[in-house]
């Protein structure tokens, strides 16, 4: 599966069930920890798009519609890199049997997929801060589970380039991740920041 792909399709690992899934990652049959995390990222944008779309059906209004329209989007976008992540290791397991290039191509690939996947999960929480003003107030605990479910994939695969880094002998190419990797997390938790605050505005004023 590409990472165009959504999880409505029946190949790659949006292909099992739930159950499958998981006894996959517990058995080794499926790489954990990236795989997991773009699932997770991609269920807690549904739960933000389900606060968006029971809050458009009872009270509809323009913006309201256009940001749900803008999260249906985008809903599958980080969960089609779970696939991504299984393909990225399984070309790393190869390429060390290929020689060194290939091995060093491979790790490049192996960092920018979760790189990628944490993109997407800031564009995730983009679209959750956005849905906040938006939702009815009883839907906002939607909203909250949703971004703490991306917020978590996020560093669950920003923790992924950290242990992919040592595979790149370039240090430009080293520098060139990292600096990408502390960029996203820098965007991350100014989503998640500002997410909390609202919480806790909503919060006191209940």
């Amino acid at each position: 599966m590409s990472a165009t792909a959504g999880p409505g399709a029946d190949t790659g690992l949006w292909g099992l069930s739930l159950a499958q899934f998981r006894e996959g990652i517990a058995n080794r049959a499926t790489p954990g920890c990236g795989a997991a995390a773009a699932v997770a990222a991609d269920f807690g944008l549904a739960l933000v798009v389900k606060a968006l779309r029971v809050s458009a059906d009872r009270e509809g209004n323009g913006e309201r519609t256009e940001l749900l329209r803008d999260a249906r989007a985008l809903l599958g976008r980080p969960g089609a890199f779970a696939d991504d992540d299984v393909q990225a290791f399984s070309g790393y397991l190869q390429a060390g049997r290929d020689g060194p290039e290939q091995l060093q191509a491979a790790s490049r690939q192996a960092c920018a997929v979760p790189l990628a996947t944490a993109h997407a999960c800031v564009e995730a929480l983009m679209i959750a801060e956005r849905a906040w003003p938006q939702v009815l107030p009883m839907l906002r605990c939607d909203v909250q589970a949703g971004v703490l479910l991306i917020g978590a994939a996020a560093a669950a695969v920003l923790l992924n380039v950290d242990a992919d880094l040592g595979g790149l002998d370039d240090p430009a190419a080293r520098a060139e991740v990292r600096a990408a990797r502390q960029r996203l997390q820098g965007q991350v938790d100014r989503r998640l920041a500002r997410l909390a605050e609202l919480a806790q505005g909503a919060a006191r004023h209940c």
